[in-house]
């Protein structure tokens, strides 16, 4: 059973979310195919200094290392003001694998390195929908839960006048950090956990 964090790096107005997802394959019909299942959601108070975000992301990782065989993968949010906190994740020795996630327009996801993921913020939205639609991804009955649920519902698409899209939610009072965050958790089907000896430092 692997185990994936996925982190929302907050901004001014915007809290740090953190997603802990484990995976497990099942059979379907003649094939099978990887499950998700939320195990943790937390958003850290707003305005929490970078070296707190770090030592926090660290604290959940130990947790979830200490549930599973395999070294915990952290994708982290490290576009704009998420790469301080990438630099100091990646800085120590906490037995994570971290992957920084840089966000782009489009349907595509890349990844250039074991270190370094593109995602578009299309791809995301239509993976957590073909997730959900398909009772693949399986959430908690915890309130954190109903807020992230409650942010699905407030998530949209917006098209702007030269034809760029925009992801996200735009009301005043809704946030999708929690939504991010689990998009990132579950963004890939592959086997996203890290034996120690397949690592190379």
């Amino acid at each position: 059973m692997a185990v994936v964090i996925g982190v929302d790096i907050g901004q001014r107005h915007d809290p740090t979310a953190i997603c802990v997802v484990e995976t497990d394959t099942r059979p379907f019909a003649t094939q099978s195919e990887v499950h998700f299942r939320v195990r943790y959601l937390e958003r850290l108070p707003l305005g929490t200094p970078y070296p707190q975000v770090a030592d926090r992301i660290g604290e959940i990782a130990a947790g979830a290392r200490e549930r599973g065989l395999d070294i915990p993968q952290l994708f982290v949010d490290a576009t704009g003001v998420g790469q301080p906190v990438l630099d100091l994740l990646n800085s120590r020795s906490d037995g994570v694998f971290v992957v920084g996630v840089y966000f782009t327009h489009g349907d595509r996801r890349t990844q250039d390195s074991h270190l370094e993921v593109k995602l578009g913020k299309a791809f995301l939205v239509s993976r957590l929908q073909t997730l959900l639609q398909s009772g693949r991804l399986h959430l908690p009955l915890i309130s954190e839960a109903e807020v992230l649920a409650r942010e699905l519902l407030d998530y949209e698409i917006r098209v702007d006048q030269n034809a760029n899209d925009r992801y996200g939610a735009f009301k005043v009072g809704t946030h999708d950090d929690l939504v991010t965050a689990l998009g990132l958790a579950v963004q890939t089907d592959c086997e996203p956990g890290f034996r120690v000896s397949e690592l190379r430092l």
